[in-house]
């Protein structure tokens, strides 16, 4: 019987490495995701915030179009848009 105590020990002993093993493991692994996560919530928040910005500059253009002035003068800008009997000409970009 003395001789099954040491193995029993060393049984138990590895089992406690084994499981220290594994909760270590889990441990970084979970780290490991919480890092991840505060890296996609920062990009996410600056992807929120471009599109905010952009939601804003949208909104204030589709206000300037509710003005008669501002839809002529868009539409001659952009689109080559002229009044009767006037000629457009279209000059080449310089580059800057």
């Amino acid at each position: 019987m003395a001789k099954r105590k040491p193995r029993f020990k060393k049984f138990i002993g590895f089992v406690y490495v084994a499981i220290a093993v594994g909760l270590l493991y889990s441990l970084v692994a979970n780290a490991q995701r919480v890092y991840q996560r505060k890296q996609d919530l920062t990009q996410l928040q600056q992807q929120r915030n471009t599109l905010q910005k952009e939601k804003d500059k949208l909104k204030e253009e589709v206000d300037l179009l509710s003005d008669d002035d501002y839809v002529v003068r868009y539409a001659r800008e952009h689109y080559i848009f002229s009044k009767d009997g006037e000629e457009v000409a279209t000059l080449p970009e310089t580059k800057k």
